[in-house]
């Protein structure tokens, strides 16, 4: 990126103080049945604040028509803007999806957008000071410009800070030392049962479950480990305690699952920033889940679950 990209980020105007940081990509998911504003990061952030947790969304957008209408439909959502970058010159993202028969999604990412861009500053620097959660994926590490602001924020997290690492991978998979490094700032890592198997080969772990959990717990600083499945229910392997089953929650109708990951993560971390001890927190991530598959889309109506 040339070093006189302009920075228009919201970010640097304000204090900003939030129990959640999220921090990835920001973009449109370009659905059959019409574009969704989505993203991992955007979705844990959404869906949290939903549920109450004040969150910080720490991402970027292009000045354009599709990134007006995001900052709009977050607005709606009750999620903050001053941690989102307004990018002169790249667009905003999008991501064609396509769903098999039953409803699973799979992606095609475009490049060079907006949240490849996301510039760090001081005010974001002083959020994740006094983040009580940090939550941040593979997606957007893409980025040389992104990755190093996630490694900037990352360093100035408190003691005490809950950092929470999705793998979430997407094809092109990322280069396996991007797992590394980032296993090595992680205290909670989530994956499902389909990436186990692909981390466990880069890493050269176990490839059972058991097995690999003992593995990761003794080389990398990961204190929980939340095994998703799908319909098949999670389970919670910690390290100091016997892994934890936890049921998927019932869905009368699926619509479709994006987004359902996501969920999971927002009410785990809302679980945990209630004081919920690792399983209940899985278990209110799995109700999240649940509640996603059954609307179109990864946002759930503003306020649907707040006083649940």
């Amino acid at each position: 990126m040339p070093a006189t990209r302009k920075n228009n980020d919201a970010a640097t105007t304000s204090a900003i103080s939030p129990d959640l940081l999220v921090f990835g990509e920001l973009l449109w998911d370009l659905l059959p049945s019409g574009p969704q504003p989505g993203g991992a990061p955007a979705n844990v952030a959404v869906q949290a604040q939903g549920i109450g947790v004040d969150s910080l969304l720490v991402s970027a957008v292009g000045d354009d028509n599709l990134g007006h209408e995001m900052l709009a439909r977050l607005r709606a959502q009750g999620v903050r803007l001053d941690g989102i970058r307004t990018d002169p010159e790249a667009p905003t993202g999008t991501v064609e999806v396509t769903l098999s028969g039953n409803g699973i999604p799979s992606y095609h990412i475009r490049r060079d957008v907006a949240w490849d861009h996301i510039v760090a500053t001081p005010a974001l620097g002083d959020a994740a000071a006094s983040a009580r959660a940090f939550c941040f994926g593979s997606l957007a590490q893409r980025s040389p410009v992104s990755h190093k602001t996630l490694r900037a924020l990352l360093a100035r997290v408190p003691p005490g800070c809950v950092r929470f690492f999705d793998v979430n991978l997407r094809k092109p998979h990322p280069p396996p030392e991007i797992i590394r490094t980032s296993l090595a700032h992680t205290d909670v890592l989530k994956l499902n049962h389909e990436e186990l198997p692909l981390v466990a080969r880069w890493l050269d772990l176990p490839a059972d479950e058991a097995g690999f959990a003992r593995a990761l717990h003794r080389r990398y600083p990961v204190r929980t480990i939340l095994l998703t499945r799908g319909p098949d229910g999670a389970t919670v392997f910690g390290s100091d305690h016997p892994p934890v089953e936890i049921p998927a929650s019932p869905v009368k109708k699926i619509i479709d699952t994006v987004g359902a990951g996501d969920a999971f993560s927002a009410g785990f971390l809302a679980g945990l920033l209630k004081g919920l001890p690792a399983g209940e927190a899985a278990a209110l991530g799995s109700d999240l889940a649940a509640e996603v598959c059954q609307t179109s889309g990864a946002w759930l109506p503003a306020g649907v679950m707040r006083d649940r």
